[in-house]
């Protein structure tokens, strides 16, 4: 007999974390790419309410000024990943959003180190809450289904163990 999904407090943790932070990020990418010097003025904004020091937000503006915009879209899309991922496992139940969400990670860590790499590359703290989230959402796997075709091929088996029985009958 097969356990019925079910959203574990767990689950609701991380998915509602892991959306808000997808959505945050991928909003903040978009903006980066298609509406740089608007974000360069909010930086300005930042350091005059002097939440970092001159020297933190001369940082950031550097780090965010070296990435291309088409390298913001790439982010933007991975982060559209994991909020996809995210999704189908805590609203969806389905297991396929835990592979979306891994693929994802892998992306994530290719772009930053492979293709941006710099000060944008994942350092080892990075690297390890990664990990650690992927392995969070695999503990739960087993409180989704397999596939969204699940109630199908439930239906389908139905339907072909009736056939077999009607067609016992007539013999």
């Amino acid at each position: 007999m097969e356990k019925k999904p079910q959203r574990t407090p767990i689950l609701w943790i991380l998915g509602i974390f892991t959306m808000i932070g997808a959505m945050f990020s991928a909003i903040t990418y978009l903006c980066w790419a298609i509406a740089p010097d608007s974000m360069l003025q909010s930086m300005g904004i930042i350091r005059e309410m002097k939440m970092f020091s001159s020297e933190q937000v001369d940082q950031i503006l550097s780090l965010y000024t070296s990435i291309s915009n088409w390298q913001y879209l790439l982010l933007t899309i991975v982060e559209v990943m994991l909020f996809t991922g995210a999704f189908l496992m805590l609203v969806k139940l389905n297991k396929v959003g835990f592979h979306v969400y891994t693929i994802g990670k892998i992306v994530e860590f290719c772009v930053l180190n492979f293709i941006i790499g710099g000060m944008a590359a994942m350092n080892v703290n990075g690297i390890i809450s990664s990990v650690l989230w992927v392995l969070m959402y695999a503990t739960q796997l087993r409180f989704m289904n397999p596939t969204d075709n699940q109630e199908d091929n439930t239906n389908i088996q139905q339907i072909n163990q009736e056939d077999n029985d009607n067609s016992q009958s007539h013999e």
